[in-house]
C-alpha cells in the first residue's frame, strides 16, 4: 500500500506519511492498519516449508489407499490420486469494528500528532519568542550591542535553516520542514528588528532583504515541494511594506512590488499546480490595494492607480486562462471561479476613480475593455475544444454581463432597451447553439427585464405617457425613436420565441418554452398597439378614441383567429374567441351609450363585419380543424 502523494510504500501505522508528511485521513489509517497486519499473516503462511507439506499430503493419500484396499479387497481400484488444487485467497466480510481497537488506535494517533507535529510547532514558536525576548532582555541589561543582537537573530534563522535541510536529508521530512519554516520567520524577524526596531540600515537595503527572504522561501518550497513554505513567504512579501512602512506614501514602488509579487507567485503557483497560492495571493493583492486606497489616494495619483488596479485585473483573469491551457486541463467554470470576484473588485475601484476624474460615460471605456478581454478568451476557448465549453459558457457570460453594463453608461434612456434587446438575443443564440440552458435561461430574463424597462420606464418618463395614456406635449413627440424602439424589441423577441420553437428550448422545467414567450409577445404587441393608438386618437380625433381602441380589438382577434388556423392552435383560437366577447361587451354595453351616433354607427358596423367574417372562416375551415382538435385532445 502507498502513500496517495508521494507513493512511496507504507511500512507502519501512523497518523501521516513519514516520507513526505501527508495527513492520512482515518479511513485510509485504518485500512493502512488492516493492510500491514494481513501481510504479516501472509509473510508467515509463507514461511511454512513446503517439503513438509508435501509429507503430510503424501502420508494422508497413503492412509486413504490402505482404507480401500482393506474395504474391497485387492480386485478393488486405486483411488484417484488426489489433486490438491492452489488455495484461492478468502473473500473477507467486512469485520465488524473493535471499539477496544478503534480507540487504541485513535489514542497512537492522537499521540503520535501530538508528539511529531505540534510538539514541534510550539517548539519553534518558542524559541522564535525566545530570541526576540533575549533580544529585548540584552538590549535592556546592556549585554549585547543592537547589531550584535539582530546578527544573532540572523544566525538563530539560518541554523534553522540548516538544521531544517539536515533532517530532511535524514528522511526526517516533516521536522526539517517545521524548521524551514520557523527559519524563515526567524529571518523575517531579524530584518524587521533591524529596521524599525534597532534603526541599524534604511528602508531600502532591508527591503531587498525581505525581498530576498521572501525569494528564499518560495525556492525552498519549490525544492521541498511543500505548498505551505510558499504560503509563509507569501504572507511575509505581502507584510513587507507593511513591516516596513514610514507613513508616507511610495505609490509607485509599492505598486509595482506587488505586480513583481504577484507574477513571481503564480509562477510558482503554476509550475507547482498551487491553487492555493493564487487564492491567496488575488485576496492579499486587493487587501493590500484597498489599504493603500483608503489612506493615500487623490485625485492627482489617479493615472498610476488605475494603470495598476488594471494590471491586477489582467495578471487575476489571464494568467489563469493561460495555465489551464498550458497545463492541457479542460477550461471549466470552476477553475475560473477567481474571476468573478476579481474582475468586480477591479471594476468597482475603476468605476470610482474613473467617475471622480472623468465623467460617468468614461467608464464604459473601463467596461468595452473588460468585456473585449472576456471575448477574446471566450473565442479562444471555444476555437480549442468541446472539453471547453463549460468555460467558453463562462467567458462569454461575462463579456455579455459587462457589455449589458456599458449601454447605459454610453447610450441613454431608450437606446439602452434596443441594445439590451439584441444582447438578450444574442444570448439566446448562443444558449441554442451551445444546447446551453444558462445562457438561455439569462436570455429569457434579459428580455423580461428589457420589456419591464420599456413599458414601466420607457413610455412614462423617456416618451411621456401620462396617466390618461395622452403623450404630452402631443402625440408627435419622439414618435420615430418610439416606434423604433418597441418595434426592435417586439420583432427580437418574436425572433427568440421562433428561435425557441425551433431548437426545442425547454428553459423553465421539462416543458417547451416557446408557447409561453409566443403568449407573452402577443400581450405586449396587443399592449403597445393599445397605448399608441389611445394616444394618436386622443390627440388626434379624442371623440373616436374608445370607438378606434374597440376596433383594434376587434382587428387583434382576427389576427389571432387566423394565427390559430394557420398553426392549428386551439389555445390561440380560444384567446381570440375570449378576446371577441369583451369586445362586443364593450361595444353594446359602453360604445353604444357613451358615443355620438356616427362613431357609434362605425363602432358596431366593423365589428359586425369582421364577426361575420370570422364566422364565415370557422365554416369553411370546419373539416379541417375539427380532425386536428380532436387529435390535440387526444394528445
Amino acid at each position: 500500500m502507498k502513500c496517495p502523494k508521494c507513493r512511496e510504500i507504507i511500512t507502519e501505522p501512523a497518523a501521516f506519511c513519514g516520507h513526505c508528511g501527508f495527513n492520512f485521513t482515518p479511513d485510509l489509517q485504518s485500512k493502512a492498519a488492516l493492510y500491514l497486519e494481513l501481510k504479516g499473516d501472509l509473510d508467515k503462511l509463507r514461511s511454512i516449508a513446503k517439503d513438509d507439506l508435501s509429507a503430510g499430503i503424501e502420508r494422508l493419500s497413503l492412509k486413504i489407499e490402505k482404507v480401500y484396499s482393506t474395504e474391497e479387497g485387492s480386485a478393488a481400484p486405486a483411488p484417484a490420486p488426489i489433486k490438491i488444487e492452489a488455495a484461492k485467497p478468502a473473500v473477507i466480510a467486512a469485520a465488524p469494528k473493535v471499539t477496544k481497537e478503534e480507540k487504541l488506535r485513535e489514542a497512537l494517533n492522537f499521540e503520535t500528532a501530538m508528539g511529531q507535529k505540534w510538539l514541534l510547532i510550539i517548539g519553534i514558536v518558542a524559541t522564535v519568542f525566545g530570541v526576540g525576548y533575549f533580544l529585548k532582555y540584552s538590549f535592556e541589561q546592556g549585554w549585547v550591542g543592537p547589531a550584535g543582537r539582530v546578527c544573532m537573530a540572523y544566525l538563530w534563522g539560518a541554523a534553522f535553516l540548516f538544521g531544517g535541510n539536515m533532517f530532511r536529508k535524514r528522511n526526517l521530512e516533516n521536522f526539517g520542514l517545521y524548521l524551514s519554516g520557523g527559519g524563515i520567520a526567524t529571518l523575517y524577524f531579524a530584518t524587521f528588528s533591524a529596521y524599525q526596531i534597532y534603526h541599524l540600515i534604511g528602508q531600502a537595503p532591508s527591503f531587498l532583504l525581505m525581498v530576498m527572504v521572501t525569494a528564499l522561501a518560495g525556492l525552498l518550497a519549490v525544492i521541498y515541494d511543500n505548498k505551505w513554505l510558499a504560503v509563509l513567504g507569501m504572507i511575509g512579501g505581502f507584510l513587507t511594506p507593511v513591516l516596513l512602512g514610514t507613513g508616507v506614501d511610495n505609490q509607485i514602488v509599492l505598486m509595482s512590488y506587488m505586480t513583481i509579487l504577484n507574477l513571481g507567485l503564480l509562477g510558482v503557483a503554476f509550475y507547482k499546480k498551487w491553487d492555493l497560492l493564487t487564492v491567496l495571493g488575488f485576496f492579499f493583492t486587493y487587501l493590500l490595494y484597498t489599504a493603500w486606497y483608503a489612506q493615500y489616494y487623490k485625485p492627482e495619483k489617479f493615472w498610476p492607480a488605475l494603470i495598476f488596479v488594471t494590471i491586477f485585473y489582467l495578471i487575476y483573469t489571464v494568467m489563469p486562462f493561460i495555465t489551464r491551457f498550458v497545463q492541457k486541463e479542460p477550461i471549466t467554470g470552476k477553475g475560473f471561479a477567481i474571476i468573478i470576484p476579481n474582475s468586480f473588485i477591479a471594476f468597482a475601484f475603476s468605476y470610482y476613480m474613473v467617475k471622480e476624474h472623468f465623467s460617468l460615460e468614461a467608464v464604459g471605456v473601463i467596461s468595452v475593455f473588460y468585456a473585449a478581454v472576456f471575448l477574446y478568451m471566450a473565442s479562444y476557448a471555444y476555437k480549442a475544444g468541446k472539453q471547453n465549453t463549460e468555460g467558453f459558457v463562462v467567458l462569454a457570460g461575462k463579456a455579455m454581463l459587462f457589455l449589458i453594463i456599458t449601454v447605459p453608461l454610453i447610450f441613454s434612456r431608450h437606446w439602452i432597451t434596443v441594445f439590451w434587446s439584441a444582447q438578450a438575443m444574442a444570448l439566446l443564440w448562443m444558449g441554442a447553439r451551445l444546447n446551453n440552458k444558462h445562457l438561455s435561461r439569462s436570455s429569457l430574463a434579459l428580455f423580461i427585464i428589457t420589456a419591464i424597462k420599456l413599458f414601466f420606464y420607457d413610455y412614462p418618463d423617456v416618451f411621456h405617457l401620462n396617466g390618461s395614456y395622452n403623450i404630452y406635449p402631443d402625440y408627435w413627440y419622439m414618435v420615430v425613436e418610439r416606434w423604433i424602439t418597441a418595434v426592435i424589441f417586439l420583432t427580437l423577441f418574436y425572433t427568440g420565441s421562433d428561435m425557441a420553437r425551433r431548437n426545442k428550448l425547454a428553459l423553465v422545467g421539462q416543458e417547451e418554452t416557446y408557447p409561453h414567450m409566443y403568449g407573452l409577445f402577443g400581450v405586449m404587441l396587443f399592449a403597445f398597439l393599445n397605448i399608441e393608438i389611445s394616444a394618436f386618437f386622443g390627440e388626434v380625433l379624442p371623440a373616436a378614441r374608445f370607438a378606434a381602441i374597440s376596433v383594434l380589438w376587434a382587428l387583434f382577434s382576427v389576427g389571432m383567429i387566423v394565427a390559430g388556423f394557420r398553426t392549428f392552435s386551439a389555445a390561440l383560437r380560444k384567446t381570440a374567441l375570449a378576446l371577441f366577447m369583451a369586445t362586443i361587451v364593450k361595444v353594446f354595453l359602453f360604445d353604444m351609450s357613451k358615443f355620438s351616433t356616427p362613431y357609434r354607427i362605425f363602432s358596431f358596423m366593423i365589428l359586425g363585419m369582421l364577426l361575420v367574417g370570422t364566422s364565415f372562416i370557422y365554416h369553411k375551415y370546419k373539416n379541417i380543424l375539427l380532425p386536428q382538435d380532436k387529435e390535440e385532445e387526444k394528445a
